[in-house]
């Protein structure tokens, strides 16, 4: 006995698992006219937000609004206010520490007129070692302890004791402002005129111990330098004469840099640009020829002249 057995035939389907990869890359390869209106729609949306974000993100950075910059300010102003509120909340402390002083150095039975006033200015005049030419009260403000009172002086003097005369007013016992200060040079020397507005109800404080005194300002307050800007004709005339020993020899140059050879009273030098030769400065270099600058003017050297 034979059987025989009959199969289902199965038929076997087999997925390719890069057909949905290159379904979409043949979709993206579709050329623009080959695009469907949603496709263009979607694709438009998506540029223009990308465009939007890019704007939105430059227009901050930017501060085009001037968002940040009205941010800053209004810090600035709040930490003003907070100051100033400090300040204001410290002056009772500092006025009864003033009024302590006063009391214990006997400033606050002293009384200034303006009689005071005249002899104050008078004296420190003499010590200063400038000429007092005329001194006579003007018109002041003010009333109470607010008052200001006014001096209108005439000086004659030269430059340093000037300084040491307006230097010296921080010194008086009382607040002295000076105001609409005229300075001329005359065949004498200096002619000052002033108006000095005294503030007779503000004393100054006798320094103690614990009080804070800054060591560095009063370090560079002693190195300060003043230059006299009413130098005589004489010393400008030196520097010139000092100045037309000098005579360009030769100039060397490539893009970056350059270097000029000089012949000065003390022999040959080079130098390159920014560099001081006595009194001057050399502020350009071309193939031909430097500019020199100080303080008389701006003047040019060239291979073939001599200044």
């Amino acid at each position: 006995m034979s059987r025989t057995l009959f199969a289902p035939r199965v038929t076997a389907t087999t997925v390719d698992p890069a057909a949905p990869a290159s379904a979409w890359l043949k979709r993206m390869r579709l050329p623009l006219e080959a695009w469907s209106g949603r496709r263009r729609l979607l694709v438009g949306c998506l540029i223009a937000a990308m465009v939007f974000i890019a704007g939105a993100n430059a227009w901050i950075a930017a501060d085009l609004a001037g968002v940040q910059a009205g941010r800053t300010a209004q810090s600035e102003a709040q930490r003003r206010i907070a100051q100033a509120r400090q300040s204001l909340a410290q002056l009772p402390a500092l006025r009864r520490h003033a009024a302590a002083h006063s009391t214990a150095s006997g400033q606050s039975a002293v009384t200034l007129t303006p009689a005071d006033d005249v002899r104050l200015m008078s004296v420190l005049a003499v010590r200063s070692g400038v000429t007092l030419l005329t001194l006579a009260p003007a018109m002041g403000s003010g009333a109470g302890s607010d008052v200001v009172r006014s001096l209108h002086l005439t000086v004659q003097s030269d430059f340093l004791h000037l300084m040491v005369f307006l230097r010296g007013l921080s010194d008086l016992p009382v607040l002295v402002v000076p105001e609409d200060v005229t300075v001329k040079r005359g065949a004498a020397g200096l002619l000052v005129s002033a108006t000095l507005h005294v503030f007779a109800e503000l004393v100054p404080v006798a320094l103690t111990p614990d009080l804070y005194v800054d060591e560095d300002m009063e370090a560079d307050d002693e190195d300060v330098v003043f230059y006299d800007p009413f130098l005589r004709e004489a010393q400008a005339d030196g520097d010139a004469s000092e100045a037309g020993s000098l005579r360009l020899a030769g100039v060397l140059r490539d893009r970056t840099r350059g270097l000029a050879l000089l012949e000065t009273a003390d022999g040959a030098a080079t130098v390159e640009r920014g560099q001081l030769v006595g009194n001057d400065r050399v502020t350009s270099m071309d193939a031909i020829s430097i500019t020199l600058t100080n303080r008389l003017g701006t003047r040019t050297l060239a291979l073939t002249e001599a200044s």
